[in-house]
């Protein structure tokens, strides 16, 4: 059992699945910077650092992301310790970046951020780092930094806190002025998601961005890296070549379809719809179109509460323009079918004279509507069931009629 449990250990410690989440985790970082982008702004993948970000004034913010899968016993990532190798070999590689330039340029020039999902938890560095930012006192936080290389025995560590205070009192002053550590940064697809949403508006829309996005940068790095060019991606670039994966929330798309129970009212040809059709002799009594015509009703009416009311998938606004609409095409086939009977009861002649030709134009209006396939904004048409269900929904409410004299012979008591 002892051997079987070091073997599992010398095994785990040679997968790379640690080290894979961590180039997934800067990958993350490097999507959710680029979707932040401001015009003149190029952000870099693996090119001057981790990421980094070319400013449009000419500066320039490097990232370094450190990620770790290792839990405290509350299940939070492990703390970034005082004396995190990840921090020390970071804070040494921008060091050395700083030393290799004979003026300042490099400095004066650039910003750096160390971001990762570690917990802060008390880090001596850290608290010294921020009395600095707020004092400017250089030689507080270089004596901290003495103090800590003296209560190391890792030559590694040591040579790493060389390479920092080498930099002199000078340079550390600018260094520290314009170095930011961003920890407990976790969750990032959630991150990307919630940035993407800002920009949308459009929750049920996030997840199609996302997966689109994502894909499509991942294939561009790929592309890039393999052909030996840097993967580097203007504000500009970004959108001419990623705007498509927005496009979603443009596109007309379906509206989604559950399947909701339908209950039938018991008295099928007391609905004030199926009077007005048994009346212009459209249906007969007694047959199934009764009961069709009602499912299609209660089928639109159930999914269009559920689109408006419970999952907000149309705006008030937009529902109300889908309704006025409908009724406006209503309307004008109305006076088109109508507009003979109008002239004849203008004319003097009895209504009761005209009622075999109001009922075959009834007819032929209930034909005419029953072949519109209505569609609400930013979405594609509805089918013919759904827009004849809404039509049946509308002439049960006595908001529209087929004889010409509904008003009169069905308003409401």
């Amino acid at each position: 059992m002892i051997l079987h449990n070091s073997l599992n250990s010398q095994q785990q410690q040679h997968t790379a699945g640690a080290q894979s989440i961590g180039f997934d985790y800067q990958f993350y970082y490097f999507m959710f910077l680029a979707l932040d982008l401001k015009l003149g702004q190029k952000i870099g993948f693996e090119v001057k650092d981790d990421i980094h970000i070319d400013k449009e004034d000419g500066n320039s913010i490097l990232f370094q992301s450190k990620h770790t899968i290792l839990k405290t016993a509350n299940g939070t990532p492990q703390n970034l310790t005082t004396l995190d190798v990840d921090l020390w070999k970071t804070l040494s590689n921008w060091s050395v970046f700083i030393t290799a330039d004979t003026t300042t340029g490099f400095l004066d020039k650039h910003s750096f951020v160390l971001v990762t999902n570690k917990s802060e938890n008390n880090n001596d560095f850290i608290s010294s780092l921020n009395q600095f930012k707020a004092d400017q006192d250089i030689d507080n936080i270089l004596t901290k930094i003495n103090e800590l290389k003296s209560k190391t025995q890792d030559n590694t560590l040591k040579e790493y806190f060389k390479n920092v205070t080498s930099l002199g009192k000078r340079r550390l002053k600018i260094f520290f002025t314009k170095l930011t550590v961003e920890t407990e940064v976790d969750e990032i697809i959630q991150k990307i998601k919630n940035r993407i949403l800002e920009n949308i508006r459009q929750e049920n829309l996030v997840d199609a961005i996302f997966d689109s996005l994502c894909s499509n940068l991942q294939i561009a790095k790929y592309t890039d890296i393999k052909d030996r060019n840097k993967f580097e991606i203007s504000c500009e670039d970004f959108n001419k070549k990623f705007g498509k994966c927005f496009k979603v929330a443009t596109e007309l798309r379906p509206l989604p379809k559950r399947d909701f129970p339908i209950l039938l009212p018991e008295n099928l040809e007391n609905q004030a719809f199926i009077k007005q059709l048994l009346d212009i002799g459209d249906i007969q009594s007694g047959s199934d179109d009764i009961r069709n015509f009602t499912t299609q009703m209660l089928k639109f009416l159930n999914h269009f509460t559920y689109w408006s009311e419970e999952e907000n998938f149309i705006l008030l606004t937009d529902a109300e323009d889908f309704k006025n609409n409908s009724i406006r095409i209503w309307t004008n086939e109305f006076r088109s079918k109508y507009r003979q009977i109008t002239n004849q009861i203008n004319s003097g002649k009895a209504i009761n004279d005209l009622e075999d030709d109001i009922k075959q134009l009834g007819a032929e209006l209930v034909d005419f509507i029953r072949r519109q396939d209505l569609s609400i904004n930013g979405y594609s048409p509805l089918g013919i069931e759904f827009s004849n269900g809404h039509y049946y929904a509308l002439s049960d409410n006595l908001e529209i009629g087929w004889h010409f004299d509904w008003k009169n012979k069905y308003k409401k008591e």
